[in-house]
């Protein structure tokens, strides 16, 4: 091996090492976010759907998306959160 394989190698594994630690966090945040759901708060789908979180379980949720229709679906489905707010629209 000449030093142009080493330098080669040394930077696959610091792109595997950088690969790992992304991926970590991104799992952490994910987490983290599945355990802040509360009721009341407006989350989105990663298929889009958008509504109002109504209840809450062990691995699945409820969401209104319009009065009196209501979606239960997988906590990994959530997207994105938004507190809930204390004014109405």
């Amino acid at each position: 091996m000449n030093i142009a394989d080493l330098i080669l190698l040394a930077m696959l594994g610091v792109l595997i090492a950088y690969m790992f630690s992304q991926n970590r966090k991104r799992r952490k945040q994910a987490e983290e976010l599945f355990g802040s759901l509360t009721v009341g708060d407006k989350i989105t789908l990663h298929s889009g759907i958008i509504g109002t979180l109504t209840e809450v379980g062990e691995s699945e949720i409820v969401i209104e998306t319009t009065p009196k229709t209501k979606i239960r679906v997988l906590k990994q489905a959530v997207r994105a959160r938004e507190a809930a707010s204390t004014e109405e629209k």
